[in-house]
């Protein structure tokens, strides 16, 4: 679910996100400079404390139980004065000193427990270190100490040691900047490229989808916004059409049962089988028709069927009507179903249209033969004179004839057959046999 503040347009995002950066980038340096500063100092703090308490601890023992410690000389002069509160004091198991700086009853190190482990401690701004020794078997502890309020004796070794650390620390943030940055433009064009892959799925039996305008940038929602508005139109118009053709053909078909049933009344046999014929092959054109305007305007209802027990009851209810003009028809099917998912009563308006233009188009006594075989795809041979052009694909053409004497149609049949088909997303395939005939291969993709 996209953001509320996020911005529509491409620039702002790209500004918004570089802000962002360098406002992240802004708010964790200082807090980060800051840590590594601590970090540093009091590293350097241990570090020097505890080199100052193995020195201190070199101490001579007194046969009266006293010590004596011999410094260098710099650090006698360091723990000459009270500066920067450094002090040491030698002290024995029972917090007795044995020995001490000048100015080490300034500082709370009564308060330091003795642990028989080096231990760092803090009292206030006082900070030291505790280091366990033993002299002529006596367990002692040298506590050393100084003030964090003004460590002068090592900033400056701190400052130094910051600044090499933080300089590739900057370094690398600067670097992933740009990373960061072309995440972010990648991210915007994807959203891009994801609506220009719903466009590129639409076809016709997908008209009522439209390109979703979530998370696209401002400047791309107009082209969007078009696409939906052409989609809209173009579902439009196939509506309108395919209801004027319904229309068309629902008022075609008052008229001609009227006239047909007035023929009756002709008393010449020639002309009224003449008249007959023509109001029979009109009637054919108007159910064409129909069948277009319910194929462009309904949508799409699967279900898994068997082939062959469809293809017995299509041939069961044309065959009386082939048999009656002189040809003849076969079946050719495995014993086995062969199941296909497709939209059950367009397969058999396809197979019905496919053995009608078999028998109308060719002369009596022609033999019809459908062929069921896996693939799955159901096979329309006659022994006709075949498809009267050069190239047979040509009557997959809607309201293409190819000879207007043979012609009883408006040439829709096999444009039908190849519409259904392209909806199941199979093939149809239109070929004329060698000597004699012509065949219609339906082709179903495989479940």
């Amino acid at each position: 679910m996209p953001l509320r503040f996020w911005p529509r347009s491409l620039i702002a995002r790209i500004l918004l996100a570089e802000l962002g950066a360098i406002a992240v980038v802004a708010s964790l340096l200082p807090a980060l400079m800051i840590w590594l500063l601590q970090q540093q100092m009091k590293r350097y703090q241990i570090q020097t404390l505890t080199e100052q308490a193995r020195l201190i601890g070199d101490v001579t023992m007194t046969p009266a139980g006293t010590a004596s410690v011999r410094l260098p000389s710099n650090l006698t002069q360091v723990y000459a004065t009270a500066y920067d509160g450094r002090a040491y004091v030698v002290t024995d198991a029972s917090g007795r000193s044995l020995t001490q700086s000048a100015f080490a009853s300034l500082v709370p190190w009564q308060h330091v427990a003795r642990e028989p482990r080096l231990r760092f401690f803090r009292i206030g701004t006082i900070v030291g270190v505790s280091q366990p020794i033993v002299r002529l078997g006596v367990p002692l502890w040298v506590i050393v100490t100084q003030d964090e309020a003004g460590p002068g004796a090592i900033i400056d070794d701190v400052a130094r040691a910051f600044t090499t650390r933080y300089a590739p620390i900057l370094l690398l943030i600067l670097l992933l900047l740009p990373l960061v940055n072309s995440l972010l433009i990648r991210r915007l064009v994807l959203e891009v490229r994801s609506a220009s892959l719903q466009a590129a799925a639409i076809c016709s039996e997908t008209l009522d989808i439209r390109l979703s305008e979530r998370g696209l940038p401002l400047e791309i929602l107009p082209l969007v916004r078009a696409v939906n508005d052409l989609l809209v139109r173009l579902q439009q118009s196939f509506q309108q059409q395919a209801e004027f053709i319904a229309n068309v053909a629902h008022e075609l078909r008052t008229p001609l049962a009227t006239l047909k049933f007035q023929l009756e009344a002709v008393d010449q046999g020639e002309v009224r089988e003449r008249l007959a014929g023509t109001v029979t092959r009109l009637s054919h054109v108007v159910s064409q028709l129909q069948a277009l305007a319910a194929l462009e305007s309904t949508s799409l209802s699967l279900s898994d069927f068997d082939l062959v027990t469809l293809s017995r009851e299509v041939i069961g209810e044309l065959a009386p009507d082939i048999l009656a003009q002189g040809d003849t028809i076969a079946l050719q099917a495995p014993d086995v179903p062969l199941r296909v998912r497709a939209n059950r009563t367009l397969i058999a308006l396809a197979l019905s249209n496919i053995i009608s233009n078999a028998t109308r188009h060719t002369p009596p006594g022609t033999a019809v033969s459908v062929r069921i075989t896996n693939g799955p795809m159901i096979q329309v041979t006659d022994n006709g004179p075949g498809i009267a052009s050069t190239d047979p694909a040509h009557a997959q053409l809607r309201y293409w004839r190819a000879d207007n004497r043979r012609s009883d149609s408006a040439g829709l049949g096999l444009s039908i057959v190849a519409r259904i088909m392209e909806v199941h997303r199979g093939a149809v395939a239109i070929e004329n046999l060698h000597g004699a005939g012509a065949r219609v291969t339906l082709r179903f993709p495989i479940k």
